[in-house]
């Protein structure tokens, strides 16, 4: 009978391994997904009640005072600058309406930064 506890102690210590290497292997599998899409971002901004702030990146002067313009009327909501295919996107929060997007796109699509990336 001690045999038999003994067996089922270590295989239950097995399971636990298990499991803690599983979790250890997803939790790097989503810090490389998120370097790798953190390394596209060109910038991000915040708004909050229509106050545009720069979290990260440099937003080029004359696309922030047409951005300031677009997004008064935002309560909430986000603003990225990505790369893609060696040019740079606009990606917005579900929280800002698509008319408003479509502006900052156009926008954004006027700038030398936008088209050489």
């Amino acid at each position: 009978m001690d045999h038999a506890i003994q067996a089922t102690e270590r295989s239950g210590s097995v399971a636990g391994m298990d499991a803690i290497y599983a979790g250890g292997v997803l939790a790097m599998i989503a810090l490389a997904l998120w370097f790798a899409t953190r390394d596209n971002e060109i910038f991000r901004v915040s708004i909050k009640k229509g106050r545009v702030t720069v979290v990260r990146g440099k937003v080029p002067p004359s696309f922030m005072s047409d951005l300031r313009e677009i997004v008064r009327h935002v309560d909430d909501g986000i603003v990225r600058a990505v790369k893609q295919g060696g040019q740079g996107r606009i990606v917005v929060s579900s929280s800002i309406d698509e008319a408003t997007a479509q502006r900052l796109r156009n926008a954004f699509a006027l700038y030398p930064a936008a088209k050489r990336l």
